[in-house]
């Protein structure tokens, strides 16, 4: 049976498969494919490219995923789980009728339709082996949960790959650009290295990382990646909720009442019918904005960075839905420089409250580069990935945090172009030569012309806290992968003190920008299950390994005895079987029309 190629963006808001199939001229080309859902009336079954990532589970117990789901959340929100990829790899879950419902599950739903999906479109073959993309700054805790959900879907546990996000759009880019001429490409690497920066804002993270990339003399890609940003939950959800917020306080001061005023005249359905509508109101608007300036820039040849004010007055109106109570029922309208000055304090850091902006990822990752603090002047090229980069203003910004000397290079669908880069690597998976970079030469005649090179990095720091001492680095950021360590002389078996000796014990873990920081997160405890009771007090040795994918595992021992070695669980939920039969139960009726 042939190779099957398959790339899966599982995103906060909404994701997209593609596949990579070989052409009869020896490129790979891409492409996204259709995905079938429910559709929102919940009475039909319609295509498209992206796959909301929203789980509904009606009262029956069944399962919906896509565009159903979504529309649902105006109507039942707590039936509803949405944006669940924020809090993977947390201990959280969320009750819905009798059962408690994880992150890992509602990713499970949607991978499960996604890889259905990929095996139609290979004649109902099945599929066990994919790549799906997680954001550059997850940590491993957030990994190692996403990979648990590819299980629940159907993934081989040994056959599902990861790559970032950002990496995975840059492979798609550098795919496309390979095709061209020279004369048409929009990258030149001529023999050289060159610093790019691929900025990635999708429904709810902005991911950004520096990635050098240079080829060799026999054609081959050499991609390194040199820094990655902290961890930022800002995404298009955040600006659609800037400008509710702000359409709420309007209806607020037109009907002359206050928020709690509001609340006590309307019933709780309502109120959150409202919202839903207010919330599709931002969304279309900022799409309808884009749109449109995109149209007039092609009729009128002209540069969007140059004539930006010229769009300031373009508007959107909509009425709000029927459904709503009569007196609801209104028209709304913005224009594009009143959403612009809604959402100002997402786009710059001075204007933020909350310290959630598109500019201080940007300067983190230039600050903690691998090779030292570098400045805008350093990046050659600003590559833009995620929906939210479509939006014009987005754009601008960009521009000009990086002096506008440099246009960014917009992706050819930045929806698409995660999925069909992850696609792309793993049809070249075998062809990849993961090296560190002090292996590396641009001169490099070991890398043929089929090959791509990789230099992935630890992408933040994970320390053991530990009573009465310094914290222990687990992983430090920037460490180039692969890479193992053995830690000795720093921890001994603790227990309660009037216990001798103990079964298991835990080990406290966080991530913060460096040990003595003020400013940390805490992660969920790694937990040391001894075969045999083991004396409090006796030392222990960790061995932590971190494969080329950024997956971890950290075994143990005691000093006195190296026989017996020890898988630590470093976070990871343990699923019964009992769980996994009954989720996979109801993955066989997700969404089905009765």
């Amino acid at each position: 049976m042939a190779k099957r190629y398959i790339g899966i963006d599982l995103g906060t808001t909404n994701s997209t498969v593609s596949v990579a199939n070989l052409t009869v001229r020896g490129d790979i080309e891409s492409s996204t494919l259709e995905v079938a859902q429910v559709d929102e009336s919940g009475n039909s079954i319609v295509q498209d490219h992206t796959l909301p990532s929203v789980l509904y589970i009606d009262d029956q117990g069944y399962p919906y995923v896509g565009r159903f789901a979504k529309r649902m959340n105006g109507v039942y929100p707590s039936q509803i789980i949405k944006e669940a990829k924020r809090h993977i790899g947390e201990d959280v879950s969320w009750p819905i009728g009798e059962e408690n419902i994880r992150p890992e599950m509602v990713a499970s739903y949607v991978l499960k339709i996604l890889k259905a999906q990929a095996e139609e479109y290979y004649g109902e073959e099945k599929i066990d082996s994919v790549v799906i993309t997680i954001p550059a700054n997850f940590n491993f805790q957030q990994q190692q949960a996403t990979k648990a959900a590819g299980m629940l879907s159907g993934f081989d546990k040994d056959k599902i790959h990861m790559i970032p996000e950002p990496t995975a759009a840059l492979i798609d880019f550098l795919n496309e650009e390979k095709k061209l001429d020279v004369s048409a490409r929009r990258l030149t690497l001529e023999g050289k290295k060159k610093n790019l920066m691929v900025f990635d804002l999708g429904g709810g993270t902005c991911d950004v990382s520096i990635l050098q990339v240079g080829e060799g003399l026999n054609g081959g890609i050499d991609i390194q990646e040199l820094s990655i940003s902290q961890y930022t939950e800002l995404g298009g959800i955040d600006f659609d909720k800037k400008v509710v917020n702000e359409l709420f306080k309007r209806l607020l001061k037109e009907y002359g009442l206050s928020f709690k005023q509001f609340t006590a005249k309307y019933e709780k359905k309502d109120v959150l019918r409202l919202f839903e509508n207010l919330h599709d109101f931002a969304e279309k608007a900022k799409k309808s904005f884009s749109t449109k300036i995109e149209n007039q820039l092609r009729l009128q040849q002209i540069d969007y960075y140059e004539n930006s004010e010229k769009f300031d007055r373009l508007s959107y109106r909509e009425m709000l839905s029927s459904q709503l109570p009569e007196e609801l029922v209104t028209s709304l309208s913005i224009t594009k420089k009143e959403y612009d000055q809604i959402i100002s304090e997402l786009l710059y850091k001075e204007q933020s409250k909350q310290g959630k902006n598109i500019e201080e990822p940007i300067l983190n990752a230039l600050q903690h580069s691998k090779i030292g603090a570098m400045t805008p002047q350093d990046i050659d090229g600003v590559f833009l990935v995620g929906g939210m980069t479509y939006y014009h203003t987005v754009q601008e910004r960009i521009y000009e945090i990086f002096g506008r000397r440099m246009k960014p290079i917009k992706s050819i669908n930045p929806m698409f172009a995660v999925s069909r880069g992850a696609a792309i690597y793993h049809h070249q998976i075998d062809n990849i030569n993961f090296k560190s970079s002090d292996q590396i030469q641009v001169a490099d005649t070991e890398i043929s012309a089929e090959t791509v090179v990789f230099t992935n990095t630890v992408p933040n720091n994970i320390y053991i806290d530990v009573i009465g001492a310094d914290p222990v680095a687990l992983l430090e950021k920037g460490t180039v992968l692969p890479f193992e360590r053995i830690i000795e002389d720093r921890f001994i078996v603790t227990g309660a003190s009037s216990t001798k000796a103990v079964n298991a014990m835990q080990l406290e873990l966080f991530t913060a920008v460096d040990a003595k920081s003020i400013h940390t997160k805490k992660l969920k405890s790694a937990t040391v299950a001894f075969k045999k009771p083991v004396s409090v007090n006796s030392k222990l040795v960790l061995k932590v390994e971190c494969n080329q994918e950024r997956e971890v595992s950290v075994k143990a021992w005691l000093e006195q005895d190296e026989t017996e070695v020890i898988d630590v669980n470093i976070g990871a939920h343990e699923f019964t079987e009992k769980e996994i039969q009954l989720l996979k139960q109801k993955q066989e009726h997700i969404n089905k029309i009765k």
